[in-house]
């Protein structure tokens, strides 16, 4: 194939091998390999060569809004070219091509800034959501109605649901922030004032992420930790109606006993009306626990 001119942004979507080597021909650079950009070491995630090409990488990347598998991205940055390594599909990237065809950024410093903001207003776009189902959840779990176990445990469900997304969105602005903060640092020839300015705004909005985050992490654990009360106060009722239950059957167990032993004289057993005497008083010393119970409130929890 031809080899065309080199554009600002090439971006390899799990490539073949003649994409690779297209790649580097056209561009010249060393083409990162999966293992390399999936790296968890910072010597491998971040560096920068003699000519003041960088080589960065994402380790952990997943579009949590669309449900798209998590996985690595390398990032190539030269003064003249930007080349991204990726095996996932990602709306941020679909961002980020459109913002630069709409500005027309020819420059590889521009594209870069373009992609990270992309990949910061995803991120917080999810964020927002997981924000909202969590107060819909809050909503449905603080209700004056009680709610039973079987629904109290789907609440968990749906609590443990959304502190998967939160975590892979929490780890993937996390490998965001380490590579804006290398590149401000570093300020290669190719970054502007303008894309450092851009840089440093993306930079502050991802530290006002990190506090949202807190604040979800934490209102995830409250409604986690009220949803397990709640369920622990609905096994407590069940054991007080249990216990109220077997106190009021203690008196006529020990009546029925006493007049169930076998002594020659026993005056009840010559008595005309003995047995439903017997029973009534069998009913009364049940009935009469369960009203003391009441009156204390003991039985319905007030």
């Amino acid at each position: 194939m031809d080899k065309p001119a080199t554009p600002a942004w090439i971006d390899l979507f799990d490539p073949t091998d003649e994409e690779r080597r297209w790649a580097a021909e056209a561009t010249g650079l060393r083409v990162p390999e999966r293992s390399d950009v999936a790296n968890l070491a910072l010597s491998s995630r971040i560096r920068t060569d003699d000519d003041d090409t960088m080589y960065l990488s994402i380790p952990y990347f997943a579009d949590t809004r669309n449900g798209h598998k998590p996985g690595p991205i390398g990032l190539v940055i030269t003064a003249h070219v930007m080349m991204t390594l990726r095996f996932s599909d990602s709306r941020a990237f679909e961002l980020a091509a459109e913002g630069c065809h709409e500005h027309h950024w020819e420059t590889s410093g521009d594209v870069f800034a373009t992609l990270v903001e992309a990949i910061v207003n995803l991120a917080a776009q999810n964020m927002e959501d997981v924000s909202a189902e969590l107060k819909k959840l809050s909503d449905r779990v603080f209700t004056p109605t009680r709610l039973g176990t079987p629904v109290l445990r789907e609440c968990m469900l749906e609590v443990g649901r959304l502190e998967g997304v939160q975590a892979r969105n929490r780890s993937s602005m996390l490998g965001v922030q380490r590579v804006v903060s290398f590149v401000k640092t570093k300020k290669p020839t190719w970054m502007s004032d303008l894309v450092e300015v851009r840089l440093r705004v993306v930079d502050h909005d991802l530290k006002t992420l990190d506090e949202f985050d807190d604040q979800l992490t934490n209102k995830l654990q409250f409604v986690l930790d009220a949803t397990l009360g709640f369920i622990s106060t609905d096994q407590n009722h069940v054991m007080k109606v249990l216990t109220v239950t077997s106190v009021a059957t203690i008196p006529p167990v020990i009546l029925a006993g006493i007049w169930g032993m076998n002594f020659k004289h026993m005056p009840e057993l010559d008595w005309p009306l003995g047995y439903p005497m017997a029973l009534g008083v069998i009913v009364i010393s049940m009935i009469l626990p369960v009203l003391f119970f009441k009156w204390r409130g003991w039985w319905s929890g007030d």
